[in-house]
């Protein structure tokens, strides 16, 4: 059999399994077969599907995009979502809400559909311009995302649809998205959530409570086991810090990878940060990062390990690392991506091709490692580089 084979039977597969979880949705959503033609699946994730379908009661060609949330999602997750989708949506590149089906365990989102290309098919050859137009896009939605008190928490090129031919954009995906307010007395944003401690600390303070009730107090003056092998009995009684870790590997912010409580609409902005590196280095996946130990390696790689070191104390964390690593040339480390494969020998011809030097400075307040130095979508908008 050849490869041309391979794939046409590959098709015929999906098509099948297309079909076959198009009957059984149609099944447990009774009422979606009472208003949609439901065609083919157009994407997936871990607490999703999403399929195309047209109305039945109408003649045009208007299309839907159909989102099936899992059963097992929790009520809070959907209902955050269809908030989003309502009060956010439906202006500045945000995707909007058309209508909710609910059945039993059941629930189905439909909203306007929006074909797009796919990242890796344009990444790699996005002029200057197209690029200003696609991170002022990108920035708009977050912005207005932003200004009603929300993290989206899982901005990527996947969550940002593309329409190339007809420069379309719009922002999707909010079933990972948080509520966040300022502490005006702090000065600091903070979840809406407080930590709590489990059940275990709770136990090892009523031991330490026992066993040296008048030295606690002294205790409390100092923690002399930050940075070493070993826990203190004061460490062991205080609350369990709760960091949410929400996000897609690679475009996780240094914040969250340090798992610092307190995280802002920051961590958009670095993940938008990701997706121009990627644009100006024309390389996709730019991180590859499996946990959050090398995503944070890969980080130092980039930016040095002073920086990191600096970010990590400002956030009351200590990493070890185990030799000096020096900050690299971001613009020609792009160059240099973007030429792997052309061959190009006259360095004249090479940097005519590249960005301009305002894209790479507006790419360095993007990716700010300390996240309250970090531009915000509002600001980034002001910059030279997207102006048109």
């Amino acid at each position: 059999m050849d490869q041309s084979e391979n794939n046409q039977k590959s098709e015929d597969d999906n098509y099948i399994e297309d079909k076959e979880e198009i009957s059984l949705l149609l099944q447990t959503v009774p009422a979606l077969n009472d208003l949609f033609n439901l065609h083919c699946k157009v994407g997936e994730g871990s607490f999703s599907s999403v399929f195309l379908a047209t109305l039945k009661s109408s003649r045009d060609s208007k299309k839907f995009a159909i989102k099936h949330l899992i059963p097992t999602c929790h009520p809070s997750r959907i209902q955050r979502e269809m908030n989003c989708l309502k009060k956010i949506g439906g202006q500045d590149h945000v995707a909007g809400l058309e209508l909710c089906l609910r059945h039993a365990g059941s629930v189905v989102l439909v909203m306007p559909f929006m074909r797009h290309d796919r990242f890796m098919d344009y990444v790699q050859d996005m002029t200057v311009e197209e690029t200003k137009h696609y991170m002022r896009a990108l920035l708009t939605a977050l912005q207005r995302v932003h200004k009603f008190h929300i993290m989206h928490r899982d901005v990527k090129p996947n969550n940002f649809l593309y329409d190339r031919p007809n420069r379309r954009y719009l922002l999707v995906d909010f079933g990972l998205a948080e509520n966040y307010k300022r502490d005006l007395n702090k000065s600091n944003i903070k979840p809406l959530t407080p930590p709590v401690a489990d059940s275990t600390r709770k136990k090892r303070e009523i031991e330490v409570n026992k066993s040296s009730p008048t030295s606690l107090g002294k205790l409390e003056e100092k923690c002399y086991c930050f940075g070493k092998p070993k826990v203190c009995s004061l460490c062991l009684i205080r609350p369990a810090q709760v960091a949410p870790r929400a996000g897609t590997p690679g475009f996780r912010a240094p914040e969250v990878l340090l798992k610092h409580p307190a995280q802002t609409p920051a961590i958009d902005i670095w993940a938008s940060g990701v997706i121009l590196l990627s644009i100006l280095s024309a390389t996709q996946p730019f991180f590859r990062s499996p946990d959050d130990g090398t995503a944070l390696a890969e980080i130092i790689t980039i930016f040095g390990s002073d920086k990191i070191h600096l970010c990590a104390r400002k956030l009351g964390k200590k990493i070890t690392i185990p030799e000096q690593i020096p900050p690299v040339d971001i613009v020609k480390l792009c160059q240099k991506l973007r030429d792997r494969d052309k061959n190009v020998k006259n360095d004249e011809e090479s940097s005519g091709k590249s960005f301009p030097l305002e894209g790479f400075d507006l790419l360095s307040k993007l990716m700010e490692v300390d996240h309250r130095l970090r531009i915000t979508a509002a600001e980034a908008l002001k910059h030279p580089f997207l102006k048109l």
